[in-house]
């Protein structure tokens, strides 16, 4: 029987160099590369005559005496922004995150009422119109009737009167949502 070694001698005598891959060490040789048959100081030499006959066309241009720096009008390490301005800061307002949700809430109501008049088949509509109605409960409906409870057993004026506002705001975005889905799903694509 032979063994690994034996038959290893045997497999490396039977392949040519020829046949062998690529070395990593080896590199391309291009025949039309700019630096073929150049050496390292030919190069160099070649390199610095473009570069002074580029910079000899800007000769006058580099006459110019330099100006000194601390007399810049510039201030050093400022970034320069339309948000680092003085009218900018003053204008600027907090981050309502309620405004924000609102207008996420009925750009949500919008996609689905667009959705609800594209959609062709009666099942489709349905799912649709329950998605936009399940919106309108989780976001508004359930909140409130919360309030209208609370407002039924409040006994202080002021937080009835408190109570009555935050009912009304909550009316309005049902009616705001119910607006904006009957201008982008017509009522004749309505199902019963």
């Amino acid at each position: 029987m032979i063994s690994a070694e034996q038959t290893g001698y045997a497999a490396d005598s039977q392949i040519t160099e020829e046949e062998l891959p690529v070395r990593a060490n080896l590199k391309v040789i291009r025949r039309n590369e700019p630096n073929h048959g150049l050496t390292e100081d030919e190069i160099k030499d070649r390199n610095e005559f473009i570069r002074c006959h580029l910079l000899k066309d800007l000769e006058l241009l580099l006459m110019i005496p330099k100006q000194d720096p601390e007399n810049d009008f510039f201030i050093h390490d400022f970034q320069e922004s339309a948000f680092n301005t003085h009218d900018f800061q003053r204008k600027l307002e907090p981050f309502n995150k309620y405004a924000y949700r609102i207008k996420k809430v009925m750009e949500k109501v919008m996609d689905l009422a667009i959705m609800h008049s594209a959609i062709s088949s009666k099942e489709g509509r349905q799912n649709t119109l329950k998605t936009y109605e399940a919106l309108v409960e989780n976001e508004f409906r359930d909140r409130l009737l919360t309030l209208a409870g609370r407002h039924k057993w409040a006994k202080d004026e002021a937080k009835r009167s408190w109570l009555k506002k935050e009912i009304a705001k909550l009316n309005r975005r049902i009616l705001e949502c119910k607006k904006v889905w009957e201008s982008y799903a017509p009522p004749e694509n309505w199902d019963s």
